[in-house]
C-alpha cells in the first residue's frame, strides 16, 4: 500500500499533465489590441507635427488676435480698458477662452506653451476624426490612408470666399469645433443619436456659431443615411424657411450706417462679389462630390456615398440661401452676418477625404515612390505658399523663442516699456502693412487700442451693438500714417490716446523711444 507522501506526489504529477489555460495567452488579444490602438494614436501625433510644420504656427495672428486677447482679459480682468468692448462678446459665447484662462491659472503654465499644446491636440483630434470618417468610407487600407494624408497636407488650404482655413495656423474655437463637428458626423452615420446631440453641445460651447451648421449637415446626413428624399428635401425646406424668417424679422428694423459699414467691409459675407475663383472654388467641391456619389450609388460600402449627398445637399441649401437672403443691398443684412456659407468648411474637409480616397485607391495603391512622390510635392508647395503668408515671420513660432518679426518686436517693447493702462492708435488698416503678417496688436503687446478696419470690423459685423462705437475709432485711424502731427492730435484727442505707432517712413516731430526698420512708437503727448 503506498504512503500518504507517494498518494500526494502522483496527483500533483497527475495534475500538473493536465491543460492549462496560459495567461499570457488569454491576455494576448487585449495586449495587442491595446498596443496596436497606441501604435496608431503616436502615428496620428506624428503626422499632426508633420501637418503643423507644413501649415506653420502663428499663435498671435488672424483671429487668434481675439481669442488669445480674450483669455488674457479673463486671467487679468482689467486688462485693455476701453477697448475690452471688442474681445467681450467673445468671452461671453464661447468656453474656449475661460477654459484656457482656468487652465493657466490652475497649472501655472505659461500661456503660449498651453496654447501650442492644444494646437497639437486639437491637430490630433481633428486627423482622429479624418481616419474614423475614412475607415466608414473606404474598405481598402490605401484607400483610407490616402484620404487620412491628403486631408492632413491640405489643412492650410482656404475655403473659397469664406475667409477660413480648413485648419487655423493658431488655436482658435474653431479649433475645437471642426474635429467636433466631424465626430458628430461619424456618430449620425453609426446611428449613434445621444452622442451625436452631445457632440453638438459640445460644439455649441466652442463656438455657437458652427453649431448651427453642423446641426444642419446632421439633419441632412441622416435623412440622407435613411434614404429618405422626403426627409432630405424637409430638412433643406426647414434651413430655407429658418433664413427667410429670420430675414422677415428684420424688415422693420433700421441698420445703422456704422453697422452697414461693418457688414460691406466684409465682402465675402456676399457671394455674388466673390471673384471667379472663389465661385469656382465654391461649385467645384459639390461636383466632385456629387460626380463620387453618383459613380459610386451601387457599391457594397454606401457609407462615403451618403456623405457626399448629404455634403452636396447642404452646400446647394447654403448657396441658396446666400444668393436669396444675403444680399449687399438688401434691407437687413442679419442672414449675411451669420455667414450661410461657413458649412463649406466641412464640406471642403469631406471633398479632400474623398478625394484622397479615391486617389489612394485607384492611382498610388501599393506603389511607395507615388505616395512619398505625391505627398512630398503637396507638402513642399502648401508649406511654401504659407511661409511667404508670413513672409517675416517664423514658420513656427514656437514658445520660448525670440520673433524675428519687427511689428512683434515692437509689441513686444511696449508690452514691456509702457504703463499697463496707456491706450494706443495704430493705422487702420496696420494689419495689411508690409511684414506685419496680420499679427494682433492688443494679443502682444497687452495694451488697450483703438479699433482697426480688419478684425475689430468682423466683430462689429457679425456684433452689430458695436458698430457706431467702431466706426468712430477706425475712422479716426485711417491713414494714420500719412497725415501730419496736428492732425494725428486733433483725430486722436477725444479717445485720450497716448501713444502711437506709426511705418518707420512716417513723418511726425513727435519723441519716439522705439523704432526699428519698420516702425516706431512715438509718444502723443
Amino acid at each position: 500500500m503506498p504512503s500518504f507522501r507517494t498518494a500526494v506526489q502522483n496527483h500533483a504529477t497527475a495534475y500538473s499533465r493536465l491543460p492549462t489555460r496560459s495567461t499570457e495567452g488569454s491576455s494576448s488579444p487585449l495586449r495587442r489590441l491595446f498596443s496596436a490602438r497606441l501604435r496608431h494614436a503616436a502615428l496620428l501625433f506624428l503626422l499632426s507635427l508633420i501637418a503643423i510644420a507644413i501649415n506653420g504656427y502663428h499663435p498671435y495672428a488672424e483671429d487668434a488676435g481675439i481669442y488669445v486677447s480674450g483669455i488674457k482679459q479673463a486671467i487679468h480682468p482689467g486688462l485693455y480698458g476701453s477697448s475690452a468692448y471688442l474681445i467681450a462678446p467673445y468671452l461671453r459665447v464661447s468656453l474656449f477662452p475661460d477654459l484656457s484662462a482656468w487652465i493657466v491659472t490652475a497649472l501655472h503654465l505659461p500661456l503660449g506653451y498651453l496654447l501650442f499644446i492644444m494646437q497639437i491636440l486639437t491637430t490630433w483630434l481633428l486627423l482622429y476624426a479624418c481616419w474614423e470618417l475614412a475607415k466608414r468610407c473606404f474598405a481598402r487600407r490605401e484607400e483610407q490612408w490616402g484620404a487620412l494624408l491628403l486631408t492632413a497636407a491640405c489643412l492650410s488650404i482656404p475655403v473659397a470666399g469664406s475667409s477660413l482655413f480648413l485648419m487655423d495656423p493658431y488655436l482658435t474655437g474653431r479649433s475645437f469645433s471642426t474635429p467636433l463637428s466631424l465626430l458628430a458626423l461619424i456618430a449620425c452615420l453609426d446611428g449613434q443619436l445621444r452622442r451625436t446631440c452631445l457632440l453638438l453641445v459640445l460644439i455649441g460651447l466652442f463656438h455657437p456659431l458652427m453649431v448651427i451648421y453642423a446641426a444642419s449637415f446632421v439633419l441632412v446626413l441622416w435623412t440622407t443615411r435613411i434614404h429618405s428624399k422626403i426627409g432630405t428635401a424637409s430638412a433643406c425646406a426647414i434651413a430655407i424657411a429658418c433664413a427667410a424668417a429670420i430675414h422677415l424679422s428684420q424688415r422693420h428694423f433700421v441698420e445703422s450706417v456704422a453697422y452697414q459699414n461693418a457688414v460691406g467691409s466684409r465682402y465675402y459675407f456676399f457671394l455674388a462679389n466673390w471673384h471667379w475663383y472663389e465661385q469656382f472654388g465654391i461649385v467645384a467641391p459639390l461636383l466632385i462630390l456629387g460626380a463620387y456619389a453618383f459613380w459610386h450609388r451601387g457599391r457594397a460600402l454606401k457609407t462615403g456615398v451618403t456623405l457626399a449627398t448629404g455634403a452636396v445637399f447642404l452646400g446647394l441649401t447654403s448657396m441658396f440661401i446666400a444668393l436669396v437672403f444675403a444680399r449687399e443691398h438688401s434691407h437687413s443684412h442679419l442672414v449675411a452676418a451669420l455667414q450661410p456659407l461657413r458649412p463649406f468648411l466641412l464640406i471642403y474637409l469631406c471633398m479632400f477625404l474623398i478625394l484622397g480616397g479615391v486617389i489612394g485607391g485607384s492611382i498610388l495603391k501599393t506603389s511607395a515612390w507615388r505616395w512619398v512622390l505625391l505627398f512630398g510635392a503637396i507638402a513642399a508647395g502648401l508649406s511654401f505658399v504659407q511661409h511667404d503668408a508670413y513672409s517675416a515671420s517664423r514658420q513656427l513660432e514656437l514658445p520660448g523663442t525670440v520673433s524675428q518679426n519687427s511689428w512683434v518686436q515692437a509689441f513686444l517693447w511696449i508690452r514691456d516699456n509702457t504703463p499697463p493702462n496707456a491706450v494706443f492708435a495704430l493705422d487702420a488698416d496696420y494689419i495689411h502693412a508690409h511684414g506685419e503678417d496680420s499679427q494682433g496688436f492688443r494679443a502682444i503687446a497687452e495694451r488697450d487700442s483703438l479699433a482697426d478696419r480688419s478684425k475689430d470690423g468682423g466683430a462689429a459685423a457679425v456684433f452689430r451693438q458695436l458698430a457706431d462705437r467702431w466706426m468712430a475709432e477706425q475712422s479716426a485711424t485711417t491713414d494714420l500714417n500719412n497725415i501730419d502731427d496736428a492732425e494725428r492730435r486733433t483725430r486722436l484727442a477725444p479717445f485720450h490716446v497716448d501713444w502711437i505707432v506709426l511705418n518707420t517712413s512716417s513723418s511726425t516731430q513727435m519723441h519716439c523711444p522705439f523704432t526699428n526698420k519698420a516702425v516706431k512708437v512715438c509718444r502723443l503727448r
